[in-house]
Parts: structure tokens; C-alpha cells; sequence
């Protein structure tokens, strides 16, 4: 049984193959990507170095939250626990958000739209996809620990308490 959200897998596979050329190219041989640059000022670029420290120490803190409960793709294992600690006390989808945080970094520091855009699209689209199935898994398995859970905690930001 795959564990993805159907027709994930294609757009996953175009997108990647656009991302990873962009890398590539990006990576080895400016000249190829120099149509796609976009000026970055080389002091936005070095802070973008600098965030990127914080937010990979929170996708590791995100991840070891998760523990045994993580899966590749979308859905629940038997044994799966409804995690609410570590950065999940505050969010539903901290791993995503982080994704989408290296993406944005990744568009910064490379100063190249196509490597940029598509890599934002990739995992955009995964997390769009999937956190609606992931959500009403996790509503079916838990019912109303899940209710109360979501009810205190923002999707991908946390909520703001009047």
C-alpha cells in the first residue's frame, strides 16, 4: 500500500527534476543558470547563511519530536501516538514549515528563481497536499484529544491568544 497522496508522486517527480537540475547547474556551472539570477544583495545572502543555523536545529527538534511516529509519506503506523511536545505543542506541521522555511533560504542564498520557485513549489505542494489527509487521520484515530489539540495549536504557525 503507498503511503502518498494520490498524484503526489508525479508532481513531486516534475518538480524535483527542475529543482535538482536548477541545483545542479547552480552548484557546478553558473554560466548555465545565469539567465535565471536574480539579484540578492550579498549581505541578504549572508543572513539568509545565518537563519538557516535556527531553522535547521528546528527541523532536527521538529524530527526527534516526532520520534517513531514519523513516516515518509502521508499516513499513520498501528502504534502511531498523537505527539503534542517539543515544537508540536506550539504547531501541527513543524517539519513542513521548516521545509518550506529551507526552500525560501535556499531562494535566497542561490539568487536564482527557477532553482528558487520550483524548489518552493515542490514542497508547497506536499504539504498541501498532505496535511489535509494527514489531519483527518489524525482526527479519525483521536477524535477529541485531536479536537483539543488543534484547537490550541496553529497549522503551521502558532495562534495568537487574545
Amino acid at each position: 500500500m503507498s503511503h502518498e497522496v494520490r498524484g503526489l508522486l508525479a508532481v513531486r517527480a516534475a518538480l524535483g527534476l527542475l529543482f535538482y537540475a536548477a541545483l545542479i547547474a547552480w552548484l557546478f556551472d553558473l554560466r548555465v543558470a545565469a539567465w535565471s539570477h536574480i539579484a540578492v544583495a550579498v549581505a541578504v545572502r549572508w543572513l539568509g547563511v545565518l537563519l538557516l543555523v535556527p531553522v535547521l536545529a528546528f527541523f532536527n527538534w521538529s524530527f526527534r519530536s516526532l520520534g517513531m511516529n514519523y513516516r515518509g509519506g502521508a499516513g499513520l503506523y498501528d502504534a502511531h501516538e498523537l505527539v503534542t511536545t517539543g515544537p508540536y505543542r506550539l504547531i501541527r506541521h513543524p517539519i513542513y514549515l521548516t521545509f518550506v522555511a529551507i526552500m525560501l533560504l535556499a531562494f535566497v542564498l542561490s539568487a536564482n528563481w527557477v532553482l528558487g520557485l520550483s524548489g518552493l513549489l515542490l514542497v508547497g505542494s506536499i504539504a498541501v497536499a498532505r496535511i489535509p489527509v494527514e489531519e483527518r487521520e489524525l482526527s479519525d484515530r483521536f477524535g477529541p484529544a485531536w479536537e483539543a489539540y488543534r484547537s490550541r495549536t496553529g497549522c503551521l504557525f502558532p495562534r495568537l491568544r487574545a
